[in-house]
């Protein structure tokens, strides 16, 4: 009993884990309130969008793309330092807050200019082709995470007959 038992927390706890993955993961494609556009190429293609709209998408991307892309690669490298200066022995207080400003300003500039592609995204696009557009992502990533509980759960099935 206490064997079942035990393997039912183990379980528990890894769909828990899951499951907060999971969540990030809606948060980070795009369906909390900043609404992050995480669409690919692919995807935009089979919205079937007229020459005018493609050419829209087309802007907005080339314009806004390359800040996203800078600003996102900033704040990796300030949080990179961050954590760098945090292994250091003894760590520095002044070189800590230096880095804490510098990445707060990074994740300020980085949501800034997501702002602006976002915008710039959703103003070449219809209302029609938005909610499309959500609904491809919610079936991509609700077809991810139903592969990773897959393999989650033969992992513990293969934990269970290891026992």
């Amino acid at each position: 009993m206490t064997k079942w038992l035990r393997n039912l927390g183990v379980l528990s706890v890894m769909l828990a884990a899951m499951l907060a993955g999971g969540i990030s993961n809606v948060n980070a494609a795009g369906f909390e309130h900043d609404h992050r556009f995480g669409a690919d190429v692919k995807l935009i293609a089979a919205l079937g969008l007229n020459s005018q709209e493609q050419a829209a998408l087309t802007s907005a991307l080339t314009t806004y793309g390359p800040a996203v892309k800078t600003a996102m690669r900033a704040s990796h490298a300030a949080n990179k330092q961050l954590k760098t200066d945090l292994k250091a022995t003894p760590p520095v207080g002044s070189q800590l807050v230096a880095d804490a400003a510098a990445l707060a300003q990074a994740k300020t500039n980085l949501k800034a200019a997501r702002a602006q592609l976002d915008s710039a995204l959703s103003a070449a696009l219809t209302p029609a082709h938005l909610q499309q557009l959500q609904a491809e992502l919610t079936a991509q990533f609700q077809s991810r995470l139903y592969k990773k509980t897959d393999r989650v759960l033969f992992g513990y099935a293969m934990y269970l007959k290891r026992q």
